[in-house]
């Protein structure tokens, strides 16, 4: 890996994204950190001082339409050519899909999906065109296993996670590889975020944050980022991973959500 490696990371602020942002930093790459939140990216910056590498960072929302175009467009002006790309940005909606704001999953889907294809389309065809290039989807066991109250955001992570590979075997004869991260729960904002840490009714996944029954997000960008380093298709990491997939696996996808009815 080349020390002029050029590195785009989403949700770079916090939890996941903050920590591959360090791990690319740490061997030496140039990172362009984005966020929606302007100051976690100040927070960002005093933070990896001395890291190593370079830190750019750039305030953008990434649920807006033309997300993926705009950033293209800015790293076309100011000459960068984007070696890797890592889809990390992303939230979740907690609870029954009748009860949730209709403009916050629309929302939530332009960000987990339609951003998520149309970065990987626009850098994935340069780097096809060069022969070579990574590009690292986090999805989640969420879009593996199809739970109620997690409806929307299980759907847009299945989204996330059969893409990645459909789209690693496009490009995997051009020199390009694609790797998709599918986490279990994390300990970051995701369950302030998604509000579950202030759902009144039972709840596992509730019960597994308050408890810290759940995977630290150093652990699960180092098992990412080595993942991709890698080459892999795919990277269970974190708590309930290996057996999302087992299940995923072994019952039908109609019968998972009335086993799974208080997650």
């Amino acid at each position: 890996m080349s020390q002029q490696e050029f590195a785009i990371v989403t949700g770079a602020g916090s939890g996941i994204g903050r920590e591959l942002t360090r791990l690319f930093l740490q061997d030496g790459a140039t990172v362009l950190a984005v966020s929606l939140v302007a100051e976690e990216l100040t927070a960002l910056e005093a933070e990896m001082a001395g890291t190593g590498g370079t830190l750019i960072t750039r305030t953008q929302d990434l649920s807006e339409l033309d997300a993926a175009e705009t950033l293209l467009a800015h790293c076309d002006a100011q000459g960068w050519t984007v070696d890797t790309l890592v889809n990390n940005a992303g939230f979740a909606t907690f609870g029954d899909v009748v009860d949730t704001d209709l403009a916050r999953i629309q929302t939530m889907l332009q960000l987990n999906v339609l951003t998520v294809a149309k970065l990987s389309a626009v850098f994935g065809a340069r780097m096809k065109a060069r022969g070579a290039g990574n590009i690292l989807n986090v999805g989640s066991t969420a879009g593996m296993v199809p739970s109620p109250r997690f409806a929307a955001y299980g759907a847009s992570k299945a989204f996330v996670n059969a893409f990645s590979y459909a789209f690693r075997e496009e490009l995997r004869p051009h020199g390009v590889n694609v790797t998709c991260l599918t986490p279990g729960p994390v300990q970051t904002k995701f369950a302030s975020t998604a509000e579950v840490d202030t759902f009144e009714g039972k709840s596992m996944i509730k019960q597994w944050f308050a408890t810290g029954h759940v995977a630290t997000a150093a652990d699960v960008a180092r098992e990412g980022y080595d993942g991709m380093r890698g080459g892999k298709a795919q990277v269970l990491a974190g708590t309930g991973s290996g057996l999302a997939a087992l299940v995923m696996h072994l019952l039908p996808a109609s019968l998972i959500p009335r086993l799974v009815k208080n997650a």
